[in-house]
């Protein structure tokens, strides 16, 4: 047996050793997973809220409608009185987001809260001085469909967000009528009214994932609810009844936590 023979039977026994050791001990080659923002999640959020209403015409509806004026008594041009409420919300939010390779990141979102607006303001009766009528609205919940497209920064998402959204607004118009001092003790008011308010909301937000399946965000958001009127019913002199018109605008600010489920995609 040669020198060649004998190499090449020395090689093939290694290499069928190292095969058989290879065997024994597997490596399993390892990759870093690239974060995405592709999932569905399930969240909750909390924060304040502004609003603010431009109200026409409190002072028509107390002095002409239900004639607790008396005769002779009409208001000559409309009032506008500007009512501010602020308050608290606290809500849920359920949405899904796509990731593409660009880190470009679409979804949509559907979210509701509930709230705790109120604001008050007094306003003159300029027919029977100095009696006043007193003005509050309250608006107890909001919900919003929306779109939003961001840019997935690893583990940050930088979004812009809009679409359509509703509010539920109770409104009150209450005080006394002398006709200027000559009806006492003073007849009292009592208007009620509610409507659903229906606008737009347009927003801007950041999240963080801090871990695999949870995120937290902080999101700003603006609503327009345009013009509205709502039907004022006195709940004191049966069958006085007039409209209130509202002009509604909205800002929140809101801190939110998410749940992530992923692997859908």
């Amino acid at each position: 047996m040669n020198k060649i023979t004998l190499l090449g039977a020395a090689g093939l026994t290694l290499a069928l050793a190292g095969s058989a050791l290879a065997a024994d001990f597997p490596v399993k080659a390892t990759f870093a997973q690239r974060f995405t923002w592709t999932s569905c999640y399930l969240g909750m959020h909390a924060g304040g809220a502004w609003i603010n209403n431009s109200v026409t015409d409190p002072v028509l509806l107390v002095q002409d409608n239900g004639f607790l004026g008396g005769p002779g008594f009409t208001t000559g041009g409309p009032t506008t009185v500007g009512v501010s409420q602020s308050g608290a919300v606290v809500g849920g939010q359920l949405g899904c987001d796509y990731e593409f390779p660009s880190n470009l990141a679409i979804g949509i979102e559907g979210a509701a809260s509930g709230a705790t607006l109120s604001g008050t303001r007094a306003f003159a009766l300029p027919n029977s001085p100095p009696d006043t009528g007193l003005l509050t609205i309250k608006t107890d919940f909001i919900t919003s469909v929306t779109g939003r497209v961001g840019y997935a920064a690893d583990h940050w998402l930088f979004y812009g967000k809009g679409g359509v959204a509703f509010a539920n607004s109770k409104s009150s118009v209450t005080g006394g009528f002398t006709n200027a001092g000559t009806v006492l003790p003073a007849t009292a008011f009592d208007f009620e009214g509610q409507s659903t308010l229906t606008g737009w909301t347009a927003g801007v937000g950041a999240e963080w994932a801090f871990a695999d399946d949870w995120s937290a965000r902080l999101e700003y958001d603006y609503y327009d609810f345009g013009t509205h009127t709502a039907t004022m019913l006195d709940n004191i002199n049966g069958g006085a009844a007039g409209p209130l018109s509202f002009k509604t605008t909205m800002q929140t600010v809101k801190l939110g936590v998410n749940f992530h489920v992923r692997g859908w995609e």
